[in-house]
């Protein structure tokens, strides 16, 4: 049976990454949340690996940090090593 995709190693590279950028903005999670008009707890457990974002926040976050669609696709899917 294969794993929730939450516990996979992309996805804490993907979380990783995207806190990273956070902080790179000087953003806190209060702050990024408001301005996505969600909980500050929902980016605390989206950073600890404790909820999974569906396809639509993913892009709303991105968004919001400043990424455009095509370089937030790449977070998830990394170039390969031969290209």
């Amino acid at each position: 049976m294969a794993s929730k995709t939450i516990y996979r190693e992309e996805y804490r590279r993907l979380v990783e990454s995207l806190r990273g950028r956070r902080e790179e903005l000087g953003l806190s999670q209060g702050e990024l949340a408001r301005q996505l008009g969600w909980p500050q707890q929902r980016i605390s457990a989206v950073e600890a690996g404790a909820r999974r974002l569906d396809v639509i926040e993913f892009f709303e976050l991105t968004s919001a940090l400043g990424l455009s669609p095509a370089h937030a696709m790449k977070l998830v899917l990394p170039a390969k090593a031969s290209e």
